[in-house]
């Protein structure tokens, strides 16, 4: 009788005895409290493949981790094993083929800062923190997003660890259909990414927008910002808005100095005078308390932006739904009601501008369905004492019921776990064709969680 051999966890291993274990098992979202079996850290691929296999041989729940940013904690998980890959972050630059090879632990800032010293540039996020991996998987919006697209835009070719523990490398001639799936359809369904190629993209002094008002001209400024998300907008500009609930602003210890319940940000790549000029119905939008427009070197934009966005673990309740349309008065004033009645001290709702060269990819090109959005529409709030989870979570859910008219479709990376009709709203029509992938490479489905992928069933 044959035995077969028990696999070896490699890596940096954290167990429930371990000082580090509460640290380590902590996720961005404070709200979640879970306690693993194991975590580990892997230090290269071989590490992950040995972790797949340990927990297939132990039967052991799995879960993993790039940047713990998971809006509902699904990349940690009780009594399961968690296969992190953050300390895995290498980048390989190779100017000549205008490529960039990047493990897929690397964090968004250091990502930037790594490709800026070449003047180069993959559009990844806004936040600093989330790791590469789950926001590629999801799409991938930045501050370039209406220029160059999403991050899957600029994706090559990955490496995965499968649920057998083999490799695979997959682009468009090799693996085809899991590299159509993994672009868009979401972290940790396929498999354990290791290493993404992307194309890079030329990058050095950009012209930076910011301008500040109060709530009182929410409605002339989010009818104005709209307009920069237009099919025929310049696509050089990605916009952004965010409206604060008033009482203070969403992420105040990453705030600049000065706060306004309206922060426009953009960036342009063209001159300053030309964004100003592009700008002037904006800046004729209500009273502008404030209005910095200046050329700036790129990664200073990314810096700035990064400053308004949550930079250190906090409770939160989240989703992103998506417009299509032109937001009418009556969607604006739903916004107004839900802004001015804040469940907690921080909450608000954030807009961010899409189209351009998103839309010109077909919605069945890759995973990523809802190409044609205009901007998508992050519903946060956020608290300070555990009684306001409650308040903030149904105050998030009743705000998102209530612009159902208005949107169509939510982003993956924004999951919600009370969305009922999941497989549409994040994928659309797309969910049949991720289900068959899913039943070709993880068919006895090892790598599954809340609303992830269900392998397609086979015809009887």
């Amino acid at each position: 009788m044959s035995h077969k051999k028990e696999p070896e966890l490699t890596g940096r291993i954290v167990l429930p005895n371990d000082p580090q274990y509460d640290a380590a098992r902590q996720e961005f979202n404070t709200f979640f409290n879970r306690f693993p079996l194991v975590i580990v850290f892997a230090q290269e691929t071989q590490d992950v493949v040995n972790a797949v296999r340990w927990a297939r041989f132990y039967d052991v729940p799995i879960r993993m981790r790039s940047g713990r940013h998971n809006y509902e904690g699904l990349s940690v998980v009780d009594a399961g094993i968690v296969i992190d890959i953050s300390e895995m972050k290498r980048v390989e630059v190779d100017r000549k083929r205008g490529t960039a090879t990047v493990q897929t632990g690397i964090r968004d800032f250091a990502f930037y800062e790594a490709l800026g010293s070449e003047e180069l540039v993959v559009p990844v996020g806004l936040c600093p923190t989330p790791g590469i991996a789950g926001l590629t998987l999801g799409g991938g919006a930045s501050m370039l997003v209406r220029l160059y697209g999403l991050t899957i835009d600029s994706l090559l070719e990955l490496e995965m660890v499968d649920a057998k523990g083999h490799l695979l490398h997959a682009n468009a001639d090799h693996h085809s259909d899991l590299f159509w799936a993994s672009r868009g359809g979401g972290g940790g369904n396929f498999g354990i990414c290791t290493v993404f190629r992307f194309r890079t993209h030329r990058i050095e002094t950009v012209a930076y927008v910011e301008i500040g008002w109060d709530l009182r001209d929410l409605e002339p400024v989010l009818q104005t910002w709209q307009d920069y998300t237009t099919p025929g907008a310049d696509e050089r500009l990605t916009p952004v808005l965010t409206v604060a609930s008033g009482l203070q602003p969403m992420f105040p210890a990453h705030q600049p100095q000065e706060t306004f319940p309206l922060l426009m940000q953009g960036v342009f790549l063209g001159p300053a005078e030309e964004l100003r000029h592009l700008l002037r119905p904006l800046l004729r939008a209500g009273t502008p308390q404030k209005v910095t427009i200046e050329e700036i070197p790129w990664l200073e934009s990314v810096a700035r932006v990064a400053a308004t966005q949550p930079g250190s673990p906090l409770p939160f309740k989240s989703v992103v739904p998506f417009i299509h349309e032109r937001l009418p008065g009556t969607a604006i004033a739903v916004i107004r009601r839900f802004i001015e009645a804040p469940p907690t001290s921080m909450a608000g709702v954030f807009f961010h501008g899409l189209g351009g060269a998103v839309a010109r990819v077909p919605s069945q090109a890759t995973a990523y369905f809802y190409r044609q959005a205009r901007f998508n529409m992050s519903i946060l709030a956020s608290w300070n004492v555990p009684e306001g989870a409650a308040l903030g979570i149904h105050w998030v859910e009743d705000f998102r019921r209530a612009m159902l008219p208005f949107t169509r479709g939510d982003y993956v990376n924004g999951p919600d776990l009370s969305i009922k009709d999941w497989p549409k709203a994040y994928y659309g029509s797309n969910f049949k064709r991720l289900t068959e992938v899913k039943a070709k490479y993880d068919p006895e489905n090892v790598f599954n969680f809340p609303q992830s992928i269900p392998p397609a069933c086979k015809d009887a």
